[in-house]
């Protein structure tokens, strides 16, 4: 079965800014632009690759938000510096501002898309 067969929630190419932080002995930490999000899950490329089923911090940037987004997750899988979190514990909260944001940028899509169409 394939990564996508298994997800649960459908994924967005919606960048955000990640902080994260390996909760291991010598943490691997860096700063990236996620590759895609989703409900459950994110996916950046890392500085260092991590390991399957490591425990990771995480902190992400919504545009056009003041307050960042909490969460700590597993890493779900890790081809090279390609890396995946299934987030475990996020606030209802944090997710909707998520989720709200990811529908505005999938609405805007759409629009974008419809108008070169017509032109």
């Amino acid at each position: 079965m394939s990564p996508a067969e298994r997800r649960k929630s459908k994924r967005f190419d919606t960048p955000f800014d990640v902080e994260y932080r390996t909760l291991t002995q010598n943490p691997i930490h860096g700063t990236v632009l996620s590759k895609d999000i989703s409900k459950g899950g994110v996916s950046f490329a890392s500085k260092t690759q991590m390991k399957k089923g490591t425990s990771v911090e995480l902190k992400m940037n919504v545009p056009g938000d003041n307050l960042p987004v909490f969460a700590t997750g597993t890493v779900a899988w890790a081809d090279g510096v390609q890396t995946g979190v299934k987030l475990n514990r996020i606030s209802k909260d944090d997710q909707a501002r998520i989720l709200e944001y990811i529908y505005k940028e999938w609405l805007r899509s759409r629009k974008d898309t419809k108008e070169q169409r017509i032109s």
